[in-house]
């Protein structure tokens, strides 16, 4: 038992630790087998916690809004999703191990799951026949694990307090293991964090388009396209009308960023 509470303690130091300041967001410089060994040894002891993850478009929002960025900075695991963030931090010479996508950590964890039987809760997607082909792609899958409940609220850009009571209670009355939440970025991280504190599960993790990706609903750029950093492009394409302002703003606003970090650590470090 002592052994068990000192690895859990180390476990948790060590996810503190292991994390370097990028754009101002503290991001795990841990390999996705260590985040993933970690976030099991935390769910097995009963801790709560949440986990985010971080693109291109994700920093350059946080950089604009101060509750994002605190969100960002005070989740247990914040993981590098988006190759501008990983080739930024090599320039820096912080070097993160890699891309960590949500769709990889959810496919992943799934594996660990199915073996030590957590149990889900999907909370989002675009509608609840989604969340059913994710829920039927499980059970083939990963047997092991248990879908508890599924819920697919109607499109708000935020949801009143008593919307909010409602999902909770939902939740709640399931208790799962796991809180996976497709609400897309920043709403679902916000969410999140709004109601980490009173949901009865172990951990929360905001993986968006993952949803998509699982259910087979919309596809996944080829994985030469994901190295190359080119991933937005693909979804970029595949729905211009969504996407095309989106992301040539938030791509300008990107670079914009770094070049006044880059301006401030070569001409205001010493200021």
């Amino acid at each position: 038992m002592l052994k068990i509470q000192k690895s859990l303690i180390e476990a948790q130091l060590q996810m503190k630790a292991d994390k370097i300041n990028i754009l101002n967001i503290d991001i795990s410089i841990s390999n996705i087998d260590d985040l993933l060994q970690r976030s099991s040894l935390l769910i097995d002891n009963n801790q709560k916690f949440y986990i985010c993850t971080v693109n291109a478009f994700l920093a350059v929002r946080a950089n604009e809004d101060k509750w994002l960025l605190t969100i960002l900075n005070k989740a247990d695991i914040v993981v590098p999703d988006g190759m501008p963030i990983v080739w930024y931090s090599r320039f820096l010479k912080k070097t993160l191990p890699g891309r960590i996508s949500g769709f990889e950590f959810f496919y992943n964890f799934s594996k660990i799951a199915n073996t030590k039987k957590y149990s889900y809760f999907f909370l989002g997607g675009e509608n609840e026949k989604i969340l059913d082909m994710i829920k039927q792609k499980l059970n083939r899958e990963f047997s092991n694990i248990e879908v508890k409940g599924i819920l697919s609220p109607p499109f708000m850009e935020e949801f009143p307090d008593e919307f909010d009571n409602q999902m909770v209670k939902t939740i709640n009355k399931y208790r799962p293991d796991v809180l996976w939440v497709g609400l897309s970025a920043p709403k679902q991280e916000k969410w999140i964090y709004k109601n980490i504190k009173r949901l009865d599960i172990k951990m929360a993790f905001g993986i968006g388009a993952a949803f998509n990706f699982y259910a087979g609903s919309v596809k996944r750029a080829p994985v030469w396209m994901q190295k190359a950093g080119l991933e937005w492009l693909f979804r970029m394409f595949a729905e211009p009308g969504r996407l095309f302002k989106k992301y040539l703003v938030n791509n300008m606003k990107f670079l914009m960023l770094v070049s006044s970090d880059i301006f401030k650590r070569t001409f205001c470090k010493n200021n």
